[in-house]
């Protein structure tokens, strides 16, 4: 392909279609901030029914709101299929040039990342669906001014351009990276998230996965318990029937408002409210991963035992922390407040 510098002659360029990587916390302010927002057509529908629920006009606009608030009470799960489906959110066209790395911004001009400013870019595979990982770590912090404001999430490889790139685009730029500066790509394996079967595990309670050198297990802070996890997803038929019985059956009026609210607000006072992140145990290590901020790392050599003490109880649910205490006698925090299903896997995991 080819693409014409002002000024100067036509210059090939390699175009690659990029998944931007969107940082967990963002999501969930979004999805948060949609539900909230179908409160309002949520209320329209139960205050219609309750007002004119003889009305064949009510019959029609209140399950049509009823729907509309659905769609935001579920925008995250339909935000994390997207994402599945497409890798991303929003997916951006990237140039590799002579000059470097290209990145269109929000304004129609083009940001470029000189070679020079770049150490290495590393390409992950193992990702969900065959997609591939990609990471750029920096010369120093001055470089980073020539990264857009969207790919500075940083990572232990660096700052993440995109978690979900396809594999035929990823090879796409790492030959082009390879054509312009010989030496700054590296390919890596991330573990794969598997059910105990060999089958992916829905809810990402536990993941494991045993490689031909080293066996790495990864189990999620925020581990559900399977009797949340069945009224998380029974009320949602449970929120939609809700708002549409009362237009086709005679349910008395102001019924379903206050049971389709009840339940949603059961769902969020009972949410879970401690550290995001994950625990990554290896043969050598157990390392604790904040969603935010730097991983805690505990050598086995050097590590007595692990303990869970209890933290915290918010709206029924208990937090527990857990610390590494080591062969000095040192109690080494790992991580504040995790749930006990998460701390109870890590410490069984720890001792197997």
């Amino acid at each position: 392909m080819a693409s014409t510098t002002p000024g100067g002659p036509e210059t090939a360029v390699v175009r690659v279609r990029l998944p931007i990587h969107h940082h967990p916390s963002v999501l969930r302010t979004t999805a948060g901030c949609l539900a909230f927002l179908g409160l309002a057509p949520a209320v329209a529908a139960g205050l219609l029914v309750w007002a004119r629920s003889h009305d064949p006009v009510a019959r029609l606009v209140a399950p049509a709101l009823g729907v509309l608030a659905m769609l935001c009470f579920c925008s995250g799960p339909i935000m994390r299929w997207y994402m599945r489906r497409n890798g991303s959110l929003v997916t951006a066209t990237v140039e590799f040039g002579p000059d470097g790395f290209r990145q269109p911004l929000e304004d129609k001009t083009t940001l470029v990342l000189p070679w020079a400013d770049v150490r290495r870019f590393d390409f992950r595979g193992g990702q969900s669906d065959g997609r591939v990982a990609l990471a750029v770590s920096l010369v120093d912090e001055e470089a980073i001014r020539n990264l857009n404001p969207d790919c500075r999430n940083k990572s232990e490889d660096g700052f993440i351009l995109s978690s979900a790139m396809v594999r035929e685009e990823a090879e796409k730029a790492s030959a082009a990276i390879e054509r312009y500066r010989p030496g700054l790509v590296r390919w890596t394996s991330k573990n794969v998230r598997r059910g105990g079967f060999g089958v992916p595990n829905p809810v990402k309670l536990m993941v494991r996965r045993w490689s031909a050198d080293q066996a790495r297990t990864l189990v999620r802070a925020e581990q559900a318990s399977a009797g949340r996890l069945f009224v998380l997803w029974a009320a949602w038929p449970a929120v939609i029937a809700d708002f549409v019985a009362p237009a086709f059956y005679d349910i008395p009026p102001g019924i379903p408002l206050p049971v389709a609210l009840a339940i949603w607000v059961l769902l969020y006072l009972t949410r879970y409210r401690g550290d995001f992140g994950e625990f990554a145990l290896t043969s050598d290590a157990i390392t604790w991963r904040p969603k935010e901020g730097d991983p805690v790392r505990v050598r086995r050599a050097d590590l007595a035992r692990l303990t869970a003490v209890p933290s915290a109880k918010q709206a029924t649910r208990h937090y527990v922390s857990v610390h590494a205490i080591l062969r000095r006698g040192e109690d080494r925090p790992l991580t504040a407040k995790v749930s006990p299903g998460a701390a109870k896997n890590v410490l069984r995991l720890a001792t197997a």
